[in-house]
C-alpha cells in the first residue's frame, strides 16, 4: 500500500518527536489545530498533525501516530519485519539512493491494523471512514483473499472481518466494492 502520510512512532517517541518538529521552525512546521469534531476525538487524542511547506509536489501534511492507538511498531525481530515492506529513498538532486528507515505494513498488516482501531473507537466519522478503507481499499482494490486474517490472533478482528466480506455466506461481490472489473464482468484470479 505505498505512503499513507500517518508516522507512527512508539509511545516513548511519540512526544519528543512532536515537540522537536513544534520547535524546529514556525516556517518549516505550522501544526494544524485539528477541529474538535466528536467523530474523531480518540484520532485527535492520539495524533498530532503538521503542515510542511510546499517541496517537490507541494504541502505535505504528516500526521504522527502512537504506536499503542492503531497496534503497530517498527519491527524488532526477523518474524516482524516480514510484515513491512522497506524500500530505498531516491534524493533529487543528488540522485542518490539511500537506506531508508520507513516501514511500509503489507496489506494484512495493515488491514489487521484498520480493524483493530475501529473496534476500540467509538461510533462516528472516523470509524465509518476505516471500515470504509479497510472494505472497499484493502479488500475491494488491493484483492487481498478472504483467509487474510486467519493467522490473527485477536478474534474480534477475524470475526469483524469475515461478518464484514460474508465470509461462509454468499460472499462480498467485489465487483461492486471495487471498480477494477467493469459492470457485468466476472472476477478472474
Amino acid at each position: 500500500m505505498a505512503f499513507l502520510g500517518a508516522v507512527t512512532l512508539l509511545n516513548s517517541d511519540f512526544d519528543l518527536a512532536a515537540r522537536k518538529l513544534v520547535e524546529a521552525d514556525d516556517e518549516i512546521t505550522r501544526r494544524i489545530n485539528p477541529m474538535k469534531i466528536p467523530g474523531y476525538r480518540m484520532l485527535d487524542n492520539n495524533s498530532v498533525r503538521f503542515q510542511f511547506p510546499a517541496g517537490l509536489f507541494g504541502p505535505e501534511r504528516v500526521v504522527l501516530l502512537r504506536s499503542t492507538y492503531i497496534g503497530l511498531s517498527p519491527p524488532n525481530n526477523l518474524s516482524s519485519m516480514q510484515r513491512f515492506h522497506c524500500h530505498e529513498i531516491f534524493y533529487y538532486p543528488n540522485n542518490v539512493y539511500y537506506p531508508n528507515n520507513v516501514y511500509y505494513p503489507n496489506n494484512a498488516l495493515l488491514l489487521e491494523s484498520f480493524i483493530r482501531t475501529l473496534l476500540q473507537d467509538s461510533p462516528g466519522f472516523w470509524r465509518d471512514l476505516l471500515e470504509a478503507w479497510s472494505i472497499s481499499y484493502i479488500y475491494g482494490i488491493l484483492m487481498v483473499e478472504d483467509t487474510v486474517l486467519n493467522s490473527c490472533e485477536r478474534d474480534s478482528i477475524r470475526l469483524w472481518f469475515n461478518e464484514k466480506i460474508r465470509r461462509g455466506k454468499s460472499g462480498l461481490d467485489r465487483t461492486t466494492v471495487s471498480k477494477r472489473v467493469g459492470k457485468g464482468q466476472t472476477l478472474t484470479k
